[in-house]
């Protein structure tokens, strides 16, 4: 299901990859898509998930970023676990790498 035609853009290095928003977490769509992204708890505790948010707005509802600092938070990170595109958005690779 589309929402609105709001696009999630992964900016890699000089590469960009384009995903259309869902009414999925941002994270579920990533993995939808094959995004190697750690995650754990999907309620936004743990912060495994953190995301750097480059342009543009996320929702996280009623959820509270609870495994989000406010350092992390002031330096532009987000946790994609809880959040749902409120805008089209930009985003870099995930602070957590998956090892393969």
């Amino acid at each position: 299901m589309n929402m609105n035609n709001k696009r999630i853009s992964l900016q890699q290095g000089t590469s960009e990859k384009h995903f259309p928003a869902t009414e999925e977490s941002i994270l579920e769509v990533l993995i939808a898509h094959s995004v190697p992204i750690k995650h754990a708890c999907q309620n936004g505790t743990c912060g495994i998930c953190l995301t750097p948010l480059i342009t543009g707005e996320i929702d996280y509802g009623s959820r509270q970023p609870r495994g989000l600092s406010d350092k992390e938070q002031a330096a532009g990170y987000f946790l994609p676990c809880i959040a749902k595109c409120k805008t089209d958005i930009r985003i870099g690779p995930p602070k957590v790498k998956v090892h393969r």
